[in-house]
């Protein structure tokens, strides 16, 4: 069968050449684009996929699965998942004994899910459910906001043992990226066997791991639970992201959950219960993380609960790095608490951040972990918030003295063999106030602001840790973030869209701090910017040619900006930030794509983004862009392009050199005429694991990359080797 062509451009030619021999009276039909335009056709491709029938009428030429408008579920009374099988959990692995899962690759261009009610009262094991039930090996879902009016309740009664998530019941070597929620998850149910819920219920990793990726849970989170007081791995797991995740020990591929977070608070009475991620059983990362959502468990037996507000539990060798708490943890029956996770056994903990409050009248309570007993290495971070005892709806803060300090990280049980090694504490005791957000408008010499996804993230993320060792002190960055965004939906969400994380990094901080609740209107508003960048999604259709919709969406963000600052009486210099060709070709948008390979991708968003600045106002041109493929030149290049995961860039020298070319474009010529060449700055972190692959910055490869950097700014849509 041959497929339908859905790049916009070509159909709008196609239609223009068969105008030309139409009579004026004569109407030319509009192409149909292959894909889902409405419930009806979702749920029928649900029944194709379940019943193992064809859905290539619903794929374009890639073999995508494209929803082309917002779901509204209202009066739908029945539904099956996407991938409704049957796969019990033996052994803590999903193996599929009846039923198709799903396997293809769903792309909801940011559409909007309404109205889906989705209730589980299975009463046979393994019937996993959501929206999709069992993505399998290779199965991609991504890029789709569920709004409020959603809902995910869970009512087994039965001795099940099976997964619930509003986006999917199991991920088995998938992925899922770019989604958020702000549907509640209720867990009702009297199940006495295992049970996971959250976005996605459990993850399992084999032959290609699984990866989860900027997926947000706004919703509020609850469990009732008489039926099932485990606290182990039989017990009730209620998280915001992740329920379970799991994979045979020592493997290779692994599961990756990064750049996630919850908003939701959860009030639980489950054994365990964590805003991220409930258990780690094996071979899985978080990594740069967030909890925002207060923790209110009173599981029904004393000391029954393992609660964790990034994580519950860690295991064969799982690791967490660069997360931050700041929800507060209470447990009213003893639980054994901790602000990033309640027992951590060996692994690496990495500049991990706490400080939220954490109440426990069990011993094993800690900012960081409740209860370690293993060779556990924590390094960096940062202890703050509270840690205390409850009583009857009082809390009575610890204050443990200088030469015990280490005792607000948690409870020890491991013989010195858990380390603790660079930890900044920043204890509050007693009624000084913790967890509040930093302000906006402060005074500072310098004031930068950054519009853009997370390839503006992975510009930006070493900035803080840069000014730092520069000395620097004086500086504010605000970064607006809406993983996945576009500049038209910018433009169209200026004043309405609260639903950013907005990072900010104030003078003399060396970490970004997330703050929520703000528009792009407000952010803009908030005194007087120096510099304000605006960056495009370069993995998108609309950043390969230069149409109407997209000149008029970058015009009239820049048009907004000015508005905003000309009422403060500010005229910041504005900059383009110019983003990464992709290493894997296959994770851009999935249509009919102007180029074959990375360089040729290079070609044509650099030529854009040249357009961009050119046409719409800009002071300069920010090519993180240019510098990465300078450095893939260079002798740092690996098997992975310098990528994380095929597209955002490595989370060590990538970013590194993201940061490099930021600074010395848009900050140091501000302040001074700063240069990075003394900079001592340094980034250790390494993995080769797709999805989270890092490669450090050294004293070797800093310089490298710094001149990839120098090389992009006297060059910005050009490639200069470095062989």
């Amino acid at each position: 069968m041959i497929k339908k062509l859905i790049l916009l451009s070509t159909l709008f030619a196609l239609t223009l050449s068969g105008c030309k021999d139409k009579a004026p009276d004569e109407v030319v039909e509009e192409p149909v684009l292959p894909g889902i335009h409405n419930v009806q056709e979702f749920l029928a491709f649900a029944t194709a996929v379940n019943t193992g029938a064809s859905t290539e009428e619903w794929e374009n030429e890639e073999g995508w699965v494209n929803l082309l408008a917002d779901l509204d579920f209202a009066g739908v009374t029945e539904f099956e998942p996407v991938g409704y099988v049957t796969a019990p959990w033996e052994s803590y692995f999903p193996a599929v004994t009846s039923g198709n899962p799903f396997t293809g690759k769903f792309d909801g261009n940011t559409h909007h899910i309404k109205n889906l009610k989705l209730i589980c009262s299975e009463t046979v094991p393994g019937r996993h459910f959501g929206l999709f039930g069992y993505v399998a090996p290779g199965g991609i879902v991504q890029n789709f906001i569920i709004d409020n009016s959603c809902s995910l309740t869970i009512t087994s009664e039965m001795n099940v043992s099976l997964s619930a998530g509003m986006i999917a019941g199991v991920v088995y070597d998938g992925t899922v990226r770019d989604v958020t929620s702000y549907a509640p998850m209720v867990y009702q149910g009297k199940a006495s066997g295992l049970f996971h819920m959250a976005l996605i219920g459990a993850l399992y990793s084999k032959e290609k791991g699984c990866i989860v990726d900027s997926v947000h849970n706004w919703g509020e989170i609850g469990a009732e639970n008489s039926a099932n007081l485990n606290a182990g791995a039989t017990g009730i797991h209620v998280a915001g992201v992740v329920g379970f995740a799991n994979a045979p020990t020592g493997n290779v591929k692994r599961n990756v959950i990064s750049d996630c977070s919850n908003h939701g608070d959860m009030t639980s009475q489950a054994g365990r219960t964590a805003g991220i991620l409930a258990a780690a059983n094996a071979c899985t990362d978080i990594i740069n993380c967030e909890n925002r959502g207060n923790q209110l468990n009173s599981m029904p037996k004393t000391d029954g609960g393992r609660l964790g507000n990034i994580c519950c539990f860690t295991n064969n060798g799982s690791s967490i790095s660069g997360c931050k708490n700041y929800g507060n943890l209470v447990s009213t029956t003893s639980g054994r608490v901790g602000g990033i996770v309640s027992l951590p056994n060996a692994g690496s903990y990495t500049d991990n951040e706490n400080y939220g409050e954490i109440i426990s009248d069990s011993a094993y309570r800690g900012v960081f972990f409740g209860y370690v007993t293993q060779a556990a290495a924590w390094e960096g971070g940062v202890a703050s918030g509270k840690l205390g005892t409850y009583s009857s709806g009082k809390y009575n803060y610890d204050l443990y003295p200088e030469t015990d300090i280490v005792r607000y990280l948690g409870k020890d049980g491991s013989s010195g063999k858990a380390t603790y090694t660079n930890v900044t504490y920043d204890i509050a005791t007693g009624d000084t106030p913790v967890n509040s957000d930093p302000d906006l408008d402060v005074s500072a010499s310098f004031r930068i602001f950054f519009i853009g996804n997370s390839f503006t993230k992975d510009a930006v993320e070493h900035l803080p840790g840069i000014l730092s060792a520069a000395g620097i002190k004086d500086v504010q960055m605000v970064h607006m973030y809406y993983g996945g965004r576009t500049i038209p939906e910018y433009n169209e969400g200026w004043s309405t869209s609260t639903d950013y994380h907005c990072y900010v990094c104030n003078p003399g901080k060396t970490s970004w701090t997330d703050i929520s609740g703000k528009s792009l209107a407000t952010v803009a508003a908030t005194g007087k910017w120096d510099v304000v960048t605006i960056q495009e999604h370069t993995g998108r259709q609309l950043a390969w040619s230069w149409t109407t919709t997209e000149k008029n969406a970058v015009q009239g963000l820049v048009d907004k900006v000015k508005a905003a600052q000309t009422k403060n009486g500010g005229t910041p210099k504005l900059y383009y930030i110019l983003s990464q060709a992709y290493f894997n070709l296959s994770k851009a948008q999935n249509v009919t794509k102007p180029f074959t390979n990375t360089d040729e991708m290079w070609t044509v968003i650099a030529a854009q983004g040249k357009t961009a600045v050119e046409t719409c106002g800009f002071d300069g041109v920010i090519s993180t862009g240019a510098m990465l493929q300078n450095l893939r030149t260079s002798s740092l290049n690996n098997s992975n392009g310098l990528t994380r995961d095929g597209y955002h860039m490595d989370y060590g020298i990538g970013r590194y050199g993201a940061s490099c070319t930021v600074f010395e474009t848009a900050i140091g010529p501000f302040i001074g005429n700063v240069k990075l060449d003394n900079n001592s700055y340094r980034y250790s972190k390494s993995s080769t694991t797709d999805g989270s692959w890092s490669t450090p910055v050294t004293d070797a490869s800093a310089p490298i990359a710094l001149q990839a950097a120098r090389y992009a700014i006297a060059s910005p849509y050009e490639v200069t080797s470095m062989k």
